[in-house]
């Protein structure tokens, strides 16, 4: 079974929801809205949205947010966080390489987190991003959020560690296929005397051959840049965003 369909659960909520402060939230989701230069009342499609975070935001933004997850406990978590907001649930338990959605219905998609690198084959990420343009409108937006590998085996973090807010101390090992572009991650976490363990894989791309998917998707019109500010894109950037196209 792949990893990723068992490892987006309630435990990756709690190791992972702390490090995204709503404030950071919000910004990123300014950010999204004006990079994509979508008005009020367009329809948008977060995908994968895990627990909401961006998708409760989008609707505080003034535009329609849609979600799409393949984990039904992240899921849950979002649907009760637009509940709290008052805001309409509209969220889907799907695959991104099968999206149960008409084709032209949306304004914007996004695809944020390095969710792309998740099927680690360029095949099956070529299929997901297909399904983006497919559920586009023409002159439609698509944007992806990723890191890169450039800045990543840069300073490629082998082991590392952290502790979260309620105590939970986290160990990571990691390993690295410079031949693949594959990077393998183990983690340990213990919280008294609870503990666990997560391992997962990530395919890390260079900007040349993300934009090298996107065109094989279909895309046009990409624009690429190196943060949340806008900033244009080089090798040294901290993360890649691009902005492409559905221009048929």
């Amino acid at each position: 079974m792949p990893w990723w369909r068992h490892y987006f659960d309630e435990t990756f909520f709690r190791l992972h929801e702390p490090l995204f402060p709503e404030e950071e939230s919000r910004r990123e989701v300014g950010a999204m809205l004006d990079l994509m230069g979508l008005p009020a009342g367009s329809r948008i499609l977060d995908a994968p949205c895990g627990w909401g975070r961006h998708t409760v935001l989008f609707g505080e933004a003034g535009v329609q947010p849609f979600g799409a997850d393949l984990s039904f406990p992240l899921l849950s978590r979002a649907a009760g966080a637009l509940s709290s907001a008052g805001s309409p649930v509209r969220l889907a338990a799907a695959d991104l390489r099968a999206l149960p959605f008409r084709d032209g219905v949306f304004d914007g998609v996004v695809n944020v987190f390095t969710s792309l690198g998740l099927f680690v084959d360029d095949a099956e990420d070529l299929r997901a991003l297909r399904e983006a343009r497919r559920v586009l409108r023409p002159g439609g937006r698509f944007l992806l959020e990723t890191m890169h590998r450039d800045d990543v085996v840069a300073a490629y973090a082998h082991r590392d560690r952290w502790t979260l807010p309620d105590g939970t101390e986290v160990r990571v090992r990691r390993r690295f296929d410079p031949v693949t572009g594959v990077s393998y991650e183990r983690l340990w976490w213990r919280r008294g005397e609870e503990r666990g363990e997560k391992r997962h894989a990530l395919r890390l791309r260079t900007a040349t051959e993300v934009d090298g998917l996107l065109r094989a998707a279909g895309f046009t019109g990409m624009r690429y840049y190196g943060d949340w500010s806008g900033e244009p894109f080089t090798h040294e950037s901290p993360t890649l965003i691009v902005v492409a196209e559905r221009r048929d």
